[in-house]
């Protein structure tokens, strides 16, 4: 399909011509100044998708209509900015009005070839009034940050990347391997059918992938080769509405119980105790030395009841319990989900209403693991390159860790390519007011992928 942006700015965006090629030795040191010298520019791209409203459109409660073809116009922009790079630009779109965009720099031959895999598609904003700037789509530089929706999750990972291919061009580097930029729409609902997956359908695979997503915990731009699975779970109880007057005799000594009336929210109450109970065993009984202690959990996040109409004069007649559910490696996905229903099902046992009418469970999506092995040559890549950016760790401590969320990675995986995340920005202000990306973490991002992908793909004499 045609571009839909305005052309690039040369000068806005700084796409001038390659330097002559340098010897490998001079390479590293070279990219790196070059980072540096194109820094502004990246801020500048930056700014330019942070302003464009690319709200997911499945994202719950938005009207499509309203925020449908932001994605698309982003991803065209860096598809522009790539192609002015050398990049092949391809797109592709099982939906026409949501457009992912592939941009391939050819190798020399003879090196290994690497994706780069960043979503450009955003949560809804809330409480704008709130936001630094009064919109979340008006990015505000201030004391070295850039505020705006998507900033850090994540435009700015997807900026990192044209910086690091900027500086390695500028510096007149020319590598063995192909690279991949997959900007891909979809990922905040795991619309991943319509993205990532689509995406490598189509024929756009290679030997490794890094997700620039915010690799921010426990320390910034930390190496994250595995990530929890979860679940999003619904739980309905069924009660007998009624009269809020008749509780009495629905409730007390000597009345008529369940017959005058059950009260499905102080059911579904129970239901939520069992889980906080189990919840509590998991922080004993599941752990994983990439993960903070008691990361696996069960988080009730919606809870609503009633007998059909919001009014209090009523003994709730269904409620619901919304969860998501963290599982760690090496569990598999139907072990979960029998355990879970298992620890329900006891409890309700103990409740005369519950043992005749048991909690009914929606399991309504799974994202899987993801899980690389930390001694994977791209693993040991990305740590060699961040140590050569930020220096070691410190004794003692891990070089790779955990991505406290989901990531694209699981899906790369599945399809047999090994994957970590690696991004700038931080995930604690992911999802939030005044969401921001700190601009030197971008730069050292920059610096880190830039090395990485000199020592993955191989440099061409």
């Amino acid at each position: 399909m045609p571009s839909q942006t305005h052309p690039i700015d040369p000068v806005r965006y700084g796409t001038e011509p390659a330097a002559p090629a340098r010897p490998i030795a001079a390479a590293p040191s070279a990219v790196l100044s070059a980072v540096d010298a194109h820094a502004e520019a990246a801020i500048a791209l930056l700014s330019d998708l942070v302003a464009i409203n690319s709200i997911n459109p499945l994202f719950p409660g938005i009207d499509r209509a309203a925020v449908i073809g932001g994605e698309t116009r982003c991803t065209d922009l860096l598809g522009e900015r790539l192609a002015a790079l050398g990049a092949e630009i391809h797109r592709v779109a099982p939906d026409p009005e949501r457009t992912n965009v592939v941009a391939v720099l050819k190798g020399a031959g003879g090196g290994r070839s690497l994706i780069l895999n960043g979503h450009l598609d955003t949560v809804a904003p809330f409480t704008p009034e709130r936001w630094i700037s009064g919109d979340p789509w008006k990015p505000t530089l201030k004391d070295g940050r850039l505020y705006g929706l998507g900033s850090t999750d994540m435009k700015g990972g997807l900026v990192s990347v044209v910086l690091a291919l900027q500086a390695i061009r500028a510096a007149g580097v020319r590598l063995k391997g192909d690279v991949q930029v997959h900007a891909v729409v979809g990922e905040e609902t795991m619309s991943h059918e319509l993205g990532t997956s689509a995406v490598l359908e189509a024929g756009f695979t290679a030997d490794a992938a890094i997700v620039v997503e915010p690799s921010s915990q426990p320390f910034p731009l930390s190496v994250a080769p595995v990530s929890a699975g979860n679940f999003n779970l619904e739980i309905t109880v069924r009660g007998r509405a009624t009269h809020a007057g008749n509780r009495g005799a629905a409730i007390r000594p000597g009345g008529e119980g369940a017959s005058a009336g059950v009260n499905a929210v102080e059911k579904a109450i129970l239901v939520v105790q069992a889980l906080q109970t189990l919840e509590e065993e998991w922080g004993q009984t599941k752990s994983h030395p990439a993960f903070p202690t008691g990361f696996f959990s069960l988080v009730p996040g919606v809870f609503h009841g009633d007998a059909g109409v919001p009014s209090v004069g009523y003994m709730a007649d269904k409620a619901t319990v919304g969860y998501l559910v963290w599982y760690p490696p090496g569990d598999t996905a139907d072990a979960v989900k029998a355990e879970i229903e298992r620890h329900v099902g006891h409890a309700a046992a103990l409740d005369p209403w519950l043992r005749e009418n048991p909690p009914m469970f929606d399991w309504k999506s799974n994202w899987p693991v993801a899980d690389t092995a930390e001694d994977h040559p791209l693993v040991r890549t990305l740590v060699d390159a961040r140590a050569a950016v930020l220096g070691p760790i410190p004794r003692g401590r891990r070089e790779t860790w955990s991505l406290n969320a989901v990531t694209d990675a699981s899906f790369l995986e599945a399809k047999g390519i090994p994957t970590t995340v690696f991004g700038p920005g931080n995930l604690r202000f992911a999802h939030a007011v005044d969401e921001h990306i700190e601009i030197q973490d971008l730069v050292n991002g920059a610096k880190v992928l830039a090395l990485a992908i000199l020592g993955w793909c191989g440099v061409a004499d």
